[in-house]
């Protein structure tokens, strides 16, 4: 899965998921692998189902899918080049359902991070602490707009950029900080 190749992801994921939100998962995904780099495929089927789905057994085609989402994620985070951006439909898609992944990615990362209790390991940096005052906004964002302009286009842009540093800047402050605890599952 490359980043140039989102769409057909973002479609095929939607329609192998549901009612589970890709761009939700991937926030989770994330933010559970900036909590805990070691996280386990096993660990993270557990959260997936309990806690998006409330403790639905997941058929053998979405354990499937959901470990595939995981080695990407994995691999986006561990590549030395940063390359790691939130999971998203493509440009072609209206503004308004962009804008609505965008703040379902956010509240899956959000989440995660709280999963994986990073507030009890040390201290996030001033640009970090900002970073996630800013991702719970945009959590709750929307766009009510029927069409959008340029300068829409072109906000969303820099949105998407900065969630991506964003994300980064969470994963180094977390590298550094104390080991995560293990989970209970």
């Amino acid at each position: 899965m490359s980043a140039t190749d989102h769409q057909p992801i973002f479609e095929r994921l939607t329609r192998l998921l549901d009612p589970l939100d890709p761009a939700e998962l991937h926030g989770l995904l994330c933010g559970l692998l900036c909590a805990d780099p070691g996280l386990s495929h096993e660990q993270w089927l557990a959260h997936a189902s309990e806690d998006l789905i409330e403790d639905l057994d997941l058929p053998e085609a979405t354990r499937s899918v959901l470990l595939k989402l995981f080695d990407y994620g994995e691999a986006q985070l561990k590549d030395p080049d940063g390359a790691a951006t939130p999971l998203l439909p493509d440009d072609e898609t209206p503004l308004q359902q962009r804008t609505r992944a965008l703040a379902v990615w956010c509240q899956g990362f959000l989440y995660g991070l709280g999963l994986g209790e990073t507030s009890e390991r040390g201290r996030f940096s001033p640009e970090s602490q900002e970073f996630l005052r800013d991702a719970t906004e945009i959590a709750r964002v929307g766009f009510d707009a029927d069409e959008a302009d340029e300068a829409d286009e072109i906000a969303y842009a820099e949105v998407v950029e900065y969630l991506r540093v964003g994300l980064l800047l969470i994963q180094q402050d977390l590298r550094f900080a104390a080991p995560a605890k293990p989970y209970l599952h």
